[in-house]
């Protein structure tokens, strides 16, 4: 008997496991079967992770890693598949419909961590694909999954990340161990690091 073909599965096990992707020979439908056990490895990803977080995690959310799942599927097999219009591309890679909150922003991030790489790999391919736009919007949404990257972070709010002493404490970790400059320069920002780092600041990040 053949064995039941799952690529969005096998995809994002490989990507949680070993962080490299399948890339087919066609672009595949997701089916739901493998949309409900793709949640269920998510979730306990996120049990295993958040074993390591400061403070008390936010519970999982299974629709925003499930959409963040499916965004980095479809992102990587469109590094090949590129007979789409633009109108087609944009059904397949919508916005995130749902409360933005930290529950939502950390469940994202177990798969949409890896969605700066897809990006560079698309420009490396063509660096006016109209297809980085949208990728990069939905990183300025999830601006977590985006530290150390080169999505403009200017005008990003951090009204939710200061809501959350879990997500604060992750997304000012994350930038100090990618000694991210860029996302270290708005002064919410700067104060946070300023509380962590004390007298100790030249210490622990010289070039800040």
């Amino acid at each position: 008997m053949d064995k039941i073909k799952t690529p969005f599965l096998d995809t994002i096990y490989h990507l949680r496991t070993i962080e490299q992707v399948i890339l087919y020979d066609k672009l595949i439908t997701i089916a739901q079967t493998e949309e409900s056990e793709a949640v269920l490895f998510l979730e306990t990803e996120y049990e295993k992770e958040i074993l390591e977080y400061p403070g008390t995690a936010p519970d999982f959310n299974g629709g925003a890693a499930l959409w963040a799942a499916r965004t980095v599927y479809l992102a990587t097999q469109l590094l090949l598949h590129r007979e789409h219009k633009m109108s087609d591309v944009k059904e397949l890679l919508p916005f995130y419909i749902g409360e933005i909150d930290a529950s939502a922003i950390i469940s994202a991030d177990l798969c949409l961590r890896f969605l700066p790489q897809i990006i560079t790999e698309i420009r490396k391919i063509d660096p006016e694909d109209l297809i980085i736009e949208i990728l990069e919007k939905h990183l300025i949404q999830f601006h977590y999954s985006a530290i150390g990257s080169d999505v403009d972070s200017e005008n990003i709010s951090f009204e939710i990340i200061a809501k959350n002493d879990c997500l604060l404490q992750l997304y000012i970790d994350r930038i100090v161990q990618r000694k991210s400059i860029k996302w270290a320069q708005s002064d919410f920002i700067k104060k946070q690091l300023e509380i962590g780092f004390g007298d100790y600041q030249k210490l622990f990040w010289a070039e800040l």
